[in-house]
């Protein structure tokens, strides 16, 4: 069986090294998943009288509705069922007493990725507002590892490249001593 060598060679070992080292490399999630963009009534908000329909706007499309509810002081506000228009999701609200309230959602986005949070807010004149960094909005997916496997392939491209570079590097020394 005849060898290779010189360039060609080197050709043909980088080659062969690059595809074992991209056949290890994990596949990186999707990085990017739609998220909430803006709610009506705001997280943190406080207002005059309660709203007649919450708006949840979000990154991208919303595909399914699983739950939106607004509980006050009197229990649910929450009148009839939830509607996805686009990246939007409306809720009609009954009237309600001055207090606290909390708005739940859980959707799924058109990516197939599962959104869910809580936004509190007050109705009400006098209410102070109270920002509680632990119910800004939240989605399902606060845990989840969104690229680590990414690093991996620009990792193994460089090393594959500079191991060809010195491969190359040492034979041209090599030819030039002889």
């Amino acid at each position: 069986m005849p060898t290779r060598s010189g360039p060609r060679g080197a050709a043909a070992v980088a080659i062969a090294a690059s595809s074992v080292l991209l056949g290890w490399a994990p596949v990186a999630p999707a990085a990017a998943h739609d998220e909430l963009m803006s709610a009506d009534p705001s997280d943190g908000g406080v207002f005059e009288a309660l709203p007649s329909r919450a708006i949840l706007t979000f990154t991208g499309p919303v595909s399914e509705v699983h739950e939106v509810t607004v509980t006050g002081p009197d229990g649910s506000v929450t009148n009839g069922e939830p509607t996805a228009v686009g990246m939007e999701v409306h809720q009609t609200l009954w009237a309600g007493e001055d207090g606290d309230y909390t708005l739940t959602y859980d959707v799924v986005s058109g990516d197939g990725h599962e959104m869910a949070g809580e936004i509190q807010f007050q109705v009400g004149a006098g209410t102070e507002p109270g920002v509680d960094e632990a119910s800004a909005p939240t989605s399902s997916d606060a845990g989840e590892d969104d690229g680590v496997g990414g690093i991996v392939l620009p990792v193994a491209v460089v090393l594959t490249c500079s191991a060809v570079a010195l491969v190359l590097w040492q034979r041209r020394r090599a030819q030039a001593r002889a």
